[in-house]
Formats: structure tokens, sequence, C-alpha cells
């Protein structure tokens, strides 16, 4: 069996294709303690047991030595003894914030340094042939100063591209490097449109290696996601193998069945955010919907009238807040409330909800948990806070009172400000097209509504459109926000970051014919 090494390994994307391909991984590593919790669980799944089978190592890349690395793999149950020039091949994908198109790009970004120590290893392992997957914007990415591992102290001076880095440096290691590809997962039975860059060299004493070629498969977002529900029930090929398992067991030789489905916690959304979601037709963005709603009209009071009264209100926010202002004077509970814009937005939401209930559009129960609300906003007690509504309510809604806002929306007159109010300013959201693939999974479930259902997917939804097996159980945190983001890996951001194992294992597959060769 061909011995794998996976470096930046993440979750698990490149691994489980890369054993789907038949290869034996007896290293990985990555930083992440969640993600270790989330690769070990799969590798325990799988029958590799960590120090006997496969060895994950919790790491920096620079904290990694080559002799570590051998130690480690030397100390596994295999009929081998591993020293450079043994392992057949290195994987690899080191993180892409400085590279992404869509994120900053920054030459002297300390993570492009993640590459130095990614050639340090190869130029030590001097593994038969070397993968490695990143962002499209790395083609066109240059770094400062790069150091070079050819030699000490030799640098590349001034800003070079990394392909022209990596080419050069490669040689120099005596490898033959091929041109870098762009390969889509939607073109390896993938259910996305998901580009990455592939490097790949190999060895100069080894047999070439080729780029896969794309498989003559269209698999959609409703392929996908069959068999994940009760109340819409239908089953297709990919779902069907989703849930049988493509990665075999190391034991058994067979692959994991789902035995329950995991990772399908819904997020909670309101009732206007799931009305405001039902806006969406299929493979509709904001711009697309908007466009047909300003050409149809739409009685939004009657369609979706939380959605409505929350836009009445949004609409009507200048006026509003400074209504609320001269309240607060006028009832002299301005002096214990630090009145900023965001206390006076708050307040207006809380305010859209009591209307809500007056106009029965929420159970009137609720009322007085609504207004208990507002007294602890006002700082105040229950009895004041009616007052301040009942004094305050009819000079609210100046600018758009409900009759005319509704004509507006009705006739299709959505300006601009109506249309922030209503649909908020994401212009980036989409609803998934059934019939097509996914656009490129991130590590946040928002910008994409369900294509059956008024709300965003679940981590098992996300995981299908990137070809995890349903056993492959994603652990930790589900999400975070704020300052955590760049510190945490939650699920959604493992699945987000991994590479399609599709995608992954046709990419392996490449370097076994060459190893069979």
């Amino acid at each position: 069996m061909p011995y794998a090494i996976d470096l930046f390994c993440g979750a698990g994307g490149f691994s489980e294709g890369i054993i789907q391909a038949g290869f034996d991984i007896v290293f990985s590593s990555d930083r992440s303690s969640m993600v270790q919790e989330t690769y070990m669980n799969r590798h325990e799944q799988l029958g590799l047991i960590q120090g006997k089978d496969t060895y994950f190592e919790l790491a920096d890349i620079k904290d990694l030595s080559t002799s570590f690395i051998f130690q480690k793999i030397n100390s596994l149950k295999h009929d081998v003894f591993f020293k450079p020039g043994v392992i057949d091949a290195i994987f690899g994908g080191p993180p892409c914030q400085g590279f992404s198109r869509l994120g900053k790009r920054d030459s002297s970004d300390p993570r492009n340094m993640l590459f130095h120590e990614y050639l340090r290893i190869i130029k030590d392992i001097q593994p038969k042939y070397v993968v490695m997957e990143n962002v499209t914007g790395i083609l066109d990415m240059q770094m400062l100063d790069f150091p070079s591992v050819l030699a000490e102290n030799q640098n590349y001076k001034g800003q070079n591209l990394v392909p022209f880095i990596l080419r050069t440096e490669l040689e120099g290691l005596g490898y033959t490097v091929l041109k870098i590809e762009t390969l889509n997962a939607a073109n390896f039975g993938v259910p996305q449109q998901r580009n990455r860059a592939i490097f790949l060299a190999y060895r100069n004493d080894v047999p070439p290696i080729d780029y896969p070629k794309p498989l003559n498969q269209n698999v959609t977002v409703y392929d996908a996601l069959g068999n994940l529900y009760k109340n819409k029930n239908y089953s297709t090929y990919f779902s069907k193998k989703s849930v049988e398992g493509r990665t075999l067991n190391k034991i058994t030789n067979m692959p994991i069945s789902r035995k329950k489905i995991t990772n399908m916690e819904l997020s909670k959304h309101n009732e206007a955010v799931k009305q405001r979601f039902s806006l969406y037709h299929e493979g509709e963005n904001r711009k697309k919907a908007l466009t047909r709603l300003r050409a149809e009209g739409i009685d939004l009071l009657k369609y979706a009238p939380n959605l409505f009264y929350e836009t009445l209100f949004q609409v009507n926010s200048p006026n509003n807040t400074g209504v609320i202002k001269a309240k607060l004077e006028y009832f002299e509970l301005n002096k214990d409330i630090n009145i900023s814009q965001l206390w006076l937005n708050h307040t207006n939401k809380q305010l859209t909800l009591i209307s809500m209930i007056e106009n029965n559009i929420i159970d009137s129960s609720n009322f007085d948990i609504a207004m208990q609300a507002l007294a602890r906003k006002l700082k105040t007690d229950f009895q004041t806070a009616s007052k301040f509504w009942e004094s305050i309510k009819k000079d609210l809604n100046t600018e758009y009172d409900e009759s005319s806002l509704n004509k507006s929306l009705i006739s299709g007159d959505i300006n601009d400000f109506i249309a922030d109010a209503m649909f908020t300013k994401k212009n980036i959201r989409s609803r998934l097209n059934s019939n097509s693939y996914s656009p490129t999974m991130v590590t946040l479930p928002d910008d994409y509504i369900h294509p059956f259902f008024n709300r965003v997917l679940t981590v098992r939804e996300m995981a299908r459109l990137q070809s995890f097996d349903d056993s492959f159980e994603f652990l930790g945190k589900r999400t975070t926000g704020g300052s955590m983001r760049a510190k945490e890996t939650p699920q959604f951001t493992q699945v987000g970051n991994a590479i399609p194992p599709l995608l992954a294992k046709a990419i392996a597959l490449e370097v076994i014919k060459s190893l069979n060769n």
C-alpha cells in the first residue's frame, strides 16, 4: 500500500479522498484542536489507531521537524523503515487567507511563510510526489523577500509570484513541476462549483504524473440532499452513496454506513427572517429577487406580515429614533440610559414587536413579555413602559405609514431604502438552485438559503455539498462569532475550509496510477 503524509489536514477532506484512493496515511498534522477532535474521531471510525496505524500531531508546521516525523512513523506497525525518499506522496494545502481574492491580499502576511515550512519538509522527506492545493488567488499572488530552502540566507529579492517561487524551489530540490491547473470540483462528482489551484510535482527518478480528467457526471444540489428529510423523502445515487459510505474501514474493508443523521441542527430564525428568505426563488440572489418584485409587485402585508412590519419600522427608523429620544425626555427617562444609535435601533425593533402584537400578527399572550422587555430597555417599570408605548405609537412611522408602504410594495415601487429594509444590505445572499450545482461553500452558512426550506444550511447539508460521507461526523462547537472566528475552527468552518473528498480522491488516484507504473 502506498504511504502518504497529509499536512495542514484540517478536519480531513483531503485525507478522506486520499484514503478512498488507496493510500495509507502514516502522518498528518494541523494546529487546530477543534479539527483534531473531528479528524481523530474519523480515523478511529475507519479503524486507524493513533500510534499504531497512523500518527496525528497537533502542531504549527514551523514546530515540526522531519526527525520527529520519521521517529513517529517508524514507531508505527508497518513493515517499512521510513527514511528520506521512501514516502510516496505529501499532500497539503497551506491556509489560504493571504491569497484569497475574497479576503485581504497581503504579500507580507506571516501565514505566507507556511509555504516555506511546507517546502522545508518536502526537502527533508523527499517524497516521490508532491501535491498542493490552494485557492485560485494564489496564481497571481506575490510574496515579499521569500526565503529559499535551497540554501541558507538565500531569498527571492522583492516581490515574486508564488507559482514562480514554488517551481524554482521544487526544481532545485530535484522535482519536475507540472504547469499549475485550476480544477473545478463539479467536474469530479461534487455537487458544487469550487475552483482550486492544484500543484503537482514528481521526483526526477520516478514516473511522471498528470492531472485527473473530468468525469462525465453532473451532480446537482437535489441529488446531494436526498435521504435527509422525512417531509421531503427521496433518494438519488449520490445520496445513497453518502448514506452507505465511500471510505473503507481498514479492518473490515467495508464502507461505513450512516447509523443516524448527525450535524443536522437547525439555525434559529424568527418569523420575519423566514419570510425574508421566502422572497427568494431558487437560484435568485438579492438583485434578481428585487428585480422580479419591482416588476411584479408584492402584497407583503398579506404574504409576509412579520416582515412587513419589520420593514415598516426600518424604513421609518431615522424619524422613529428622533421620536423615541423626544419621548424619553418627556417621560424623564433619558438620564439613566446611554442613548447610542445602537440602543435606539434596538428600541425601534422592540416597538416593532409590540406593534405586531397589537395588530394580531403575533399572539397577544406575548404582550406582557414584550412590554417587560421594553421596560428593561427604558430602565423603568411596566406601567411607565405601557404609558410610553401609548404615547409614542401614534407618532411613529410618519414617513411611510402602513397604507402607503403597502401600496408601494403592491405596485412594485420599491426604492433602494425600502429594498434594504426588506432584504437587508446583504447582497451576496442567494437561494440554492436544486437543479444545478451549489456555489462554493464558505465557512458561514448565512450566505445561502436552502432550496426547499426557508432557512440556511445545516453542517450536514454543507458536508453533502462537499461530498463527505454521512458517517463523517464534525465535532466541536457548531459555530462561533466575533473575535473568536480568528481563533476557533467550529463545525461550519471545518466543512467550508475542506477540500471536497471526491476532488481529493481524483487527484490522489493519479498519484496511485503513477506509482503503479
